[in-house]
């Protein structure tokens, strides 16, 4: 006898035309649940990142307060901090100023322009401009040449520079009451903030005001030629 092939049926003809589409219909749910569960890992990877980050530059402020709480000399100071944890570290720059030495906003206008001239290369109308959306009140716009050299929190005399290397402790009070802004650098963000030394050991400041920048969107001055 001779065997002869069986040709397929037309049921199993479409049996495997199903077995085809539910394989692909399953491919295309596992990348898509595949595609969901790294989009997912990676935005808690950022959210870690940044309270990490967060919690780094809280440190690094803490750090740099309570050594600058028995500073004596320049007005600014700065330092390079380093923060770890568990598995991380992370590398940051503070700056501090101390508001009370600057001019105060109310009385922008009557900065000499020779005097001005010493710290930025912007003519004083372009300040003043800035400035005309400020009070005593407010703190200055967005911009590092006003806010370098202007404060609501400014004692300085509008017909004197800016003075340099004072000595800043001039009681047992210490820093106590001062008014300060500090900006806090890392590799990809920037936070800043005004705040106010309390003489509390168990709490140093009292946070004014505080903002966080992407790096590269931070306020800046191009003209400006010597920091106070």
């Amino acid at each position: 006898m001779h065997s002869r092939l069986t040709e397929p049926t037309d049921e199993s003809g479409y049996a495997t035309v199903t077995a085809i589409i539910l394989c692909a219909a399953i491919s295309v749910l596992c990348a898509g649940l595949l595609g969901l569960i790294l989009t997912t890992e990676r935005q808690a990877q950022r959210e870690m990142f940044r309270a990490q980050q967060s919690e780094a530059i809280n440190t690094a402020v803490l750090q740099f307060s309570t050594e600058l709480i028995r500073a004596h000399g320049d007005a600014t100071l700065t330092k390079d901090e380093a923060v770890t944890w568990p598995g991380g570290r992370l590398a940051v720059k503070v700056r501090a100023e101390y508001e009370g030495r600057k001019w105060p906003i109310a009385k922008a206008g009557e900065i000499d322009d020779t005097i001005l001239a010493k710290y930025i290369s912007v003519p004083k109308q372009n300040l003043l401009d800035v400035l005309s959306t400020a009070n005593t009140s407010d703190l200055p716009p967005q911009n590092d040449c006003v806010r370098t050299l202007f404060s609501p929190f400014g004692n300085a005399s509008p017909d004197k520079a800016l003075p340099q290397g004072i000595g800043l402790i001039a009681s047992a009070g210490g820093h106590d009451g001062q008014v300060w802004r500090v900006r806090a650098t890392t590799a990809t963000a920037v936070e800043e903030r005004y705040v106010r030394f309390t003489g509390d050991g168990s709490h140093l400041f009292a946070i004014i005001k505080q903002e966080t920048f992407v790096r590269g969107q931070t306020p800046d001055c191009q003209g400006m030629k010597a920091v106070p």
